[in-house]
């Protein structure tokens, strides 16, 4: 086969198509990288001095990785350096408040005596002593030392106290003499069948013994199912088993209703602790405490007892207490 022979302008253009393809391979190369110089062939200063640049822009990113990781552990120092100050100026804190507070003790007294016979070793000495009785006053008179011994029945509180009035009287213009039999509210009016009338309590009055409440009420008391839950009834009083009562006064039209002064007194000593309660299915059972003496009037003198070794404070309606012979004062206001 013979070759093929090309004309001198066929040859020209097939040259210049070689020479635009490679422009065209040039151009895209230089836009896929974009680098205009991508080979020492294409410009061997340019290439060499870019490639030179670009190591040293590789080695300052290096060092701004380091700078940043150096940045990161002064930060991490900084946040440690400040707990450790704010945990030192709560331990200046605690160590102001612990000097300023009051020392917790201070010296009461100082006892010093010699032991025959004792060493640093043993501070028991060479005196010897027997097995005595006790012997001793302060029980009864308060001083130290004596010779009258202690015995089982010695009492360590005080006695029972006693408050007795005399001459009190009631109703009708206090010509009757007071009893436990007389009621709180009268029949009729202020005859003698009970208190005076500006002594008589009224619907809602109170008395207070030794910080706890009696009630007056006015009406009969309720049966034992109508009772507040862990109260009991007991005649004209229902009480809370803790010392506080509601003395329910009766009706005036049916006598045998009608709370009396012995019942007024009863509600006293469950409030001081004369007398005792046991309260089951709301009915309460009063006894009076072991040991104790339950306040009483006879023959117009009133007698009210503390529990041993307690006082007793009684405050209510002064004309009230004043019936009792248990104050001087008078009016409606407290006494």
């Amino acid at each position: 086969m013979s070759g093929i022979v090309l004309s001198a302008s066929v040859r020209q253009n097939l040259l210049s198509l070689q020479s635009t393809a490679d422009l065209l391979a040039t151009t895209q190369s230089r836009l896929s990288t974009g680098k205009s110089v991508n080979s020492a062939l294409d410009n061997p200063t340019n290439f060499f001095t870019a490639q030179s640049l670009d190591n040293r822009a590789s080695d300052i990113n290096n060092l701004l990785d380091s700078i940043a990781n150096g940045v990161q552990v002064l930060q991490a120092a900084n946040t440690g350096l400040t707990s450790l100050q704010k945990l030192i100026d709560s331990a200046k804190s605690i160590a102001n408040q612990a000097l300023q507070t009051t020392v917790g003790y201070s010296t009461k007294s100082n006892v010093s005596t010699t032991i025959a016979g004792a060493t640093a070793a043993d501070l028991r000495g060479t005196t010897s002593f027997a097995s005595a009785t006790a012997s001793s006053n302060v029980l009864y008179s308060g001083a130290a030392g004596g010779i009258t011994a202690a015995t089982g029945t010695s009492t360590l509180g005080a006695s029972i106290g006693v408050f007795a009035g005399t001459g009190a009287t009631t109703g009708a213009g206090g010509t009757t003499t007071l009893e436990g039999t007389i009621t709180l509210i009268a029949t009729n009016g202020t005859s003698a069948s009970g208190l005076a009338g500006n002594a008589q309590p009224a619907d809602g009055d109170t008395l207070t013994v030794n910080g706890k409440t009696i009630t007056f009420r006015a009406g009969v008391a309720p049966a034992a199912t109508g009772v507040p839950a862990g109260s009991g009834v007991s005649g004209h009083l229902v009480t809370d088993g803790s010392g506080n009562t509601t003395v329910y006064l009766g009706s005036t039209g049916t006598p045998a209703t009608l709370a009396t002064v012995d019942d007024l007194f009863t509600a006293i000593d469950l409030a001081s602790g004369v007398k005792t309660v046991a309260i089951s299915s709301g009915a309460a059972t009063i006894a009076t405490s072991v040991g104790q003496t339950a306040s009483t009037v006879v023959g117009g003198a009133v007698t009210l007892r503390s529990s041993t070794g307690a006082d007793l404070t009684v405050t209510g309606k002064a004309d009230l207490l004043k019936a009792l012979t248990l104050t001087n004062s008078v009016g409606g206001g407290n006494a």
